[in-house]
């Protein structure tokens, strides 16, 4: 059995076409075919889901899945600020520096988590800032390879370049977007549903008693929006999400 520190020279051949690779990715269909094309060579998957945190200290999420299972309502809650999926992980990472592999072997209640998400079984890495704080992550599910070290060992290779690729295609879409007023960032459906309820004039309280929510979770919902929609108001976020066709103007009152 080789070393889970050295790379053979298959390994190594299949890793340069990968960084080779990801010099040409500019857009986000390209980097969907990078991930889904040369990175399979060394981490087959069928389900990206990855986060870069940027100069306002927001992390953002970014998901590329390439399962039909896994659809938007599965993405939001393993989004959960509080509760999801993601945010455990990603506590996991920060108090022990350590990646999670997450297979058939888990814990009762963690199989019912990834079977409820339709992920099977998942693989969370997570890179540090200066701070020590999580700069980005990714967590990598449907993976078709043993969740074994040699499989922490190329995640551990590839992150920084992942996220680096990831940043400038979400730097160029900022750039691209910008003239158009568009969000730098994708509103998820969880989001949506609370802008839904702002609208109405719902407060943050009632909200959360409507979505089932912890009250942080529902301002946290909204922060979020907010940011992506780059409005100060909550009366901002409605209008810009009305404009942008994110939301109807048409309310429940109102019908």
């Amino acid at each position: 059995m080789y070393p889970t520190d050295e790379l053979t020279a298959e390994e190594c051949g299949h890793l340069a076409r990968i960084l080779l690779a990801s010099r040409r990715v500019r857009q986000r269909h390209q980097f969907f075919a990078w991930v889904h094309g040369p990175v399979q060579s060394l981490v087959p998957h069928e389900i990206l889901l990855c986060g870069l945190r940027d100069e306002d200290d927001y992390l953002l999420h970014e998901r590329f899945s390439a399962c039909r299972y896994f659809r938007d309502e599965h993405y939001a809650c393993a989004l959960e600020p509080d509760t999801g999926l993601v945010a455990e992980l990603a506590e996991h990472w920060a108090a022990t520096g350590e990646a999670r592999l997450i297979g058939a072997d888990a814990a009762p209640d963690w199989q019912a988590r990834l079977t409820d998400l339709e992920l099977k079984n998942l693989v969370f890495q997570g890179l540090g800032g200066l701070n020590g704080r999580l700069k980005g992550y990714a967590c990598l599910s449907r993976v078709r390879a043993p969740l074994e070290p040699r499989l922490v060992l190329y995640l551990d290779l590839l992150l920084p370049h992942l996220l680096a690729t990831l940043a400038r295609v979400l730097a160029l879409e900022v750039r691209e977007q910008g003239a158009n007023g568009r969000p730098s960032a994708v509103i998820t459906p969880r989001e949506i549903e609370v802008l839904t309820w702002v609208r109405e004039g719902k407060t943050n309280q009632e909200i959360a008693l409507i979505l089932g929510l912890s009250m942080l979770t529902a301002k946290n919902h909204l922060r979020h929006a907010m940011k992506k929609l780059d409005v100060r108001t909550r009366g901002q976020a409605v209008a810009k999400a009305i404009a942008l066709g994110l939301l109807s103007a048409r309310g429940a009152r109102d019908a």
